[in-house]
């Protein structure tokens, strides 16, 4: 009679291990590229969202507005912020629609700006302030104005100015009757994991009317090139 061959208890046992280990190994595997795949994910989020932001900050600061004639209108504040990121606060005035919604009062006409990173009804986020040009921003009309949230994900904001007398970036910008050339501005991203470091993003913007307001504020005339007959 021929013997019958098996595996024995310890053989059966050891292949199971061997099983589960490489099991163990692929699920580990698993894990890691389903992470790998949502952190890349949310890291392409936050830059569309710097994109976007960055683009129609840049845009409604070079529509930015300026007149001679009333100077005080069309000031150009700037009110350095306090703590960790940095929280700076600016308004000016400006021809562009950004951040305004389709249904706002005041959308067809010069708004005077204000962004900000700021708590609104218990959320933080980065805030706009809009309301018409025509207001004196320390009125009390212009002060009632209600900020609102564009998005949560900015904790932060930065501004640098360029100084033309001193050619270098400076922090403060004091010449209120007067648009800077150019600046820059940081935006500080929390990513989607609320443990992880913020994200800056930067972006230059050269502002037309500013060379005018400066040109204004230190007394220049502005003359029109006569024309001339060919």
């Amino acid at each position: 009679m021929k013997k019958l061959k098996g595996f024995t208890l310890l053989e059966i046992l050891l292949a199971i291990a061997i099983l589960g280990l490489m099991g163990l190994m692929v699920f580990g595997s698993f894990q890691s590229l389903v992470s790998a795949t949502q952190r890349a994910e949310s890291a392409m989020d936050d830059l569309h969202v710097s994109e976007y932001l960055l683009d129609q900050i840049s845009e409604a600061l070079r529509s930015a507005a300026y007149f001679g004639t009333s100077p005080r209108l069309y000031q150009f504040l700037y009110e350095e912020g306090t703590g960790t990121p940095p929280n700076d606060t600016i308004s000016w005035v400006t021809t562009s629609k950004s951040f305004l919604p389709a249904s706002y009062p005041t959308r067809n006409g010069l708004n005077r700006i204000e962004l900000s990173v700021q708590d609104v009804d218990g959320e933080t986020g980065l805030a706009v302030r809009a309301y018409s040009s025509l207001l004196d921003p320390e009125s009390d009309e212009a002060e009632d104005v209600e900020p609102w949230i564009i998005t949560h994900k900015v904790k932060g904001l930065e501004f640098y100015f360029y100084d033309i007398g001193e050619e270098k970036w400076v922090e403060d910008w004091e010449r209120d009757n007067q648009l800077p050339i150019s600046l820059s501005f940081t935006l500080y991203i929390q990513p989607e994991d609320p443990d992880a470091k913020l994200q800056s993003f930067t972006r230059r913007v050269d502002i037309p009317v500013g060379k005018l307001s400066r040109d204004t504020r230190r007394g220049k005339r502005q003359v029109e090139e006569p024309v001339r007959n060919p």
